[in-house]
């Protein structure tokens, strides 16, 4: 039986005494692509963990097909048919892909029929085929990308019997290809009778794959409309209660010294050959598919990944090899993950915010604890961290103020280079326009910026320069009116750019 009709009523939710969901009004119909958007914190997570049974609702009415499933279980509503897939990977790391694809398998005991891993290795081939993924169904997801771990659940919920499908955040680390085969997956599925709710920050994905779209702002329903009648602008609007404006940065901040310096860098296997410089004030974009090396290269200038030749330099010639010379440089690394390599999440805001401060505040090899909180207290309110108190920990945080506490607890010191990995990955409008705008002040005082994004318009929009990888060599330089989307994926896809100027 398909899933016709969905509908929640009055939908509240707290969390302490903060009210994440106010009086939610939500409705699915049959064979419809329904996206949710709004603000990092604005409550979308919370609303489809409810709907697949996460977590449990303090107010409201769930009805599929007219059956109330307001106090269904967890395991009642997976095994209804609905699946979720999380805006970051939740898989076991030193298991394969297979192994994680079965993992909830219900093996009956009693029966003479044994788990079949033949058929199912087969069957996992056959979608991972489907999705365009090239890994094999015998790699352990740990050596897996992230993006290549989304696919991973992806496929994990394609295998089941599927009555709603519920992504949050898919495309947040997958290139435009990937976007495009993922998208004609979603609507193969909703042709075939499966309705989906689709939860973006990218507005173009959102208005390209949705029949409706609901706007979420502070917990509440501000409206939902049909995406034929509405647009970018419109959404923005109703999100955030202001207009983004949309700007490109000048290039008047550039100056001629050079800042960092690498030179014929090489780590086996991802790095081969690398050189380039980055001026003091330049923010240089590093563009390319997943797997070009692109995160490799910035692990590996930092000095958290093996290197077998090739030097880097800071702006007084010394050589950086090890993470501690690279932050004794005034070098900073913003990881793509930063839920794994980026923050401690079990700690609380003010600890993340004080762990790279410590120097700041402490005397002796002594903490000072008020110090602390005033430093800390002084980083949220000056990156506008949107927080209930100082105390939370930083798993409660949205996305986007996660990724400003990545920022703020390096950009407090006094930072010559910052390397940042997909910046507004998973971050909403109004917080990817603030860290826009922190990057450009940053580099307005003269300090260099090193960014990785698979997000085109923000490369295009934030780099001077813009490098563009492919098999972990370097395949070209855009400048000026070069840097566009057509230029960087025929660079990125091993053809020849209209203009190139960078090392082969």
């Amino acid at each position: 039986m398909s899933l016709d009709s969905l509908v929640c009523t009055d939908i509240s939710k707290w969390y302490g005494e903060a009210q994440v969901l106010n009086n939610v009004n939500f409705t699915l119909a049959a064979n419809e692509i329904h996206a949710i958007v709004g603000e990092n914190g604005a409550g979308k997570s919370t609303l489809v963990k409810i709907i697949s049974g996460l977590v449990s609702a303090d107010l409201g009415k769930i009805q599929a097909n007219g059956t109330d499933r307001t106090h269904a279980s967890i395991r009642e509503i997976q095994n209804s048919g609905v699946a979720l897939i999380h805006q970051e990977p939740r898989l076991f790391p030193d298991l394969s892909v297979l192994e994680n694809v079965c993992v909830d398998y219900q093996v009956k005991t009693t029966s003479r029929e044994r788990f079949n891993w033949k058929k199912a290795e087969a069957e996992t081939v056959a979608l991972l085929e489907e999705l365009g993924c090239s890994f094999s169904p015998n790699s352990p997801v740990r050596a897996l990308s992230v993006a290549d771990q989304q696919m991973v659940d992806m496929v994990s919920a394609l295998r089941k019997k599927l009555k709603l499908l519920i992504v949050d955040e898919p495309t947040a680390s997958l290139t435009p290809s990937e976007v495009d085969r993922l998208f004609t997956t979603l609507r193969k599925l909703n042709k075939n009778g499966v309705p989906i709710i689709f939860i973006g920050h990218r507005l173009e994905e959102v208005l390209e794959i949705s029949d409706r779209v609901t706007v979420l702002k502070d917990g509440e329903v501000v409206a939902t409309k049909k995406t034929k009648d509405t647009s970018e602008d419109e959404l923005i609007r109703l999100m955030v209660g202001r207009n983004i404006e949309q700007r490109t940065w000048s290039h008047e901040n550039l100056k001629t010294q050079t800042q960092l310096a690498v030179n014929g860098l090489v780590s086996p296997g991802f790095i081969s050959d690398v050189s380039f410089e980055v001026k003091a004030g330049e923010i240089l974009g590093i563009g390319g598919l997943v797997g070009a090396g692109r995160s490799e290269l910035l692990e590996t200038i930092f000095g958290l990944r093996h290197r077998s030749a090739g030097d880097v330099t800071d702006s007084q010639g010394k050589h950086i090899k090890t993470a501690q010379q690279a932050i004794q440089a005034g070098i900073a690394l913003v990881p793509e993950d930063r839920a794994h390599n980026g923050l401690a999440l079990n700690r609380s805001v003010s600890e993340n915010l004080i762990v790279n401060n410590l120097g700041l505040t402490s005397k002796w090899g002594t903490r000072n604890f008020k110090k602390e909180q005033l430093l800390s207290q002084g980083l949220i309110e000056k990156f506008r961290i949107k927080i209930s108190q100082a105390t939370q920990f930083g798993r409660e945080l949205s996305g986007g103020n996660q990724q400003k506490v990545s920022l703020a607890k390096w950009l407090n010191q006094e930072i010559k280079i910052l390397l940042i990995d997909e910046p507004s990955r998973g971050v909403d409008v109004g917080s990817k326009a603030e860290i826009h705008q922190l990057l450009n002040e940053s580099a307005s005082t003269g300090m260099s910026v090193v960014m990785v994004s698979s997000d085109m318009r923000e490369l295009i929009e934030l780099s001077h320069r813009v490098l563009v990888m492919r098999n972990g060599r370097i395949m070209g330089e855009l400048r000026g009116k070069d840097i566009n989307e057509e230029a960087i994926l025929r660079l990125a896809s091993g053809l020849t750019a209209g203009s190139t100027g960078g090392k082969k």
